[in-house]
């Protein structure tokens, strides 16, 4: 009976220490490889990308979606390989710096050790998968001169990525795609400037 006891006890505590599901891991990725062309050539032009606010919500490892006007989907097997703020800081920087051509990016909290002219802002309204299956990503984004950090374009851009199907890897894809867009158009506002 006491051998009985302890092998129950050893499997109740393997399926509470480790019996669940691993979770999946994701990264979004930046369109830098892109065969595209630049917009510009502007190798002595310095930026710094960041900082990005966004709802609290999405503040977290796991992946979020909605499910409805006002349900939150919270995916406890799928989450973020690092930072969510980071990654998409990353991603930004990353296709910025290829769309103006220019490797004098700097995402922040570090500082440019390089004379940076522009800064861009973030405040994140919406980036999620909505009830309706695309992902949509609202954000009001600022460029501001350095180092007075007077707003020279101040945008909100909203953004409906088709997801090609309901895996993950395909809703962070069309997530990374959405950034993608969003990086275009604020590429395109920079290379305009004087």
């Amino acid at each position: 009976m006491k051998a009985i006891g302890v092998a129950a006890l050893a499997l109740v505590l393997g399926a509470c220490l480790g019996g669940g599901a691993k979770p999946s891991f994701y990264a979004l990725s930046s369109a830098s490889d892109s065969t595209s062309a630049p917009l510009a050539a502007k190798p002595e032009l310095g930026l710094a990308v960041g900082p990005i606010e966004f709802p609290r919500y999405l503040d977290r490892p796991e992946l979020v979606t909605r499910d409805g006007a006002n349900q939150l989907v919270v995916a406890d097997a799928h989450r973020w390989g690092g930072s969510l703020r980071n990654e998409i800081l990353r991603v930004v920087s990353d296709d910025l710096g290829r769309l103006l051509g220019t490797s004098r990016v700097v995402m922040y909290p570090t500082e440019p050790r390089f004379k940076a002219d522009y800064r861009v802002l973030f405040d994140i309204a919406e980036f999620e998968r909505s009830a309706g299956g695309d992902v949509v990503l609202r954000v009001r984004w600022t460029i501001a001169s350095m180092p007075g950090g007077a707003a020279l374009v101040v945008e909100e851009s909203r953004i409906a990525q088709p997801v090609a199907s309901s895996s993950w890897n395909d809703v962070v894809a069309a997530e990374s795609a959405a950034l993608a867009s969003l990086t275009q158009q604020i590429a395109a506002r920079i290379a305009a400037l004087p």
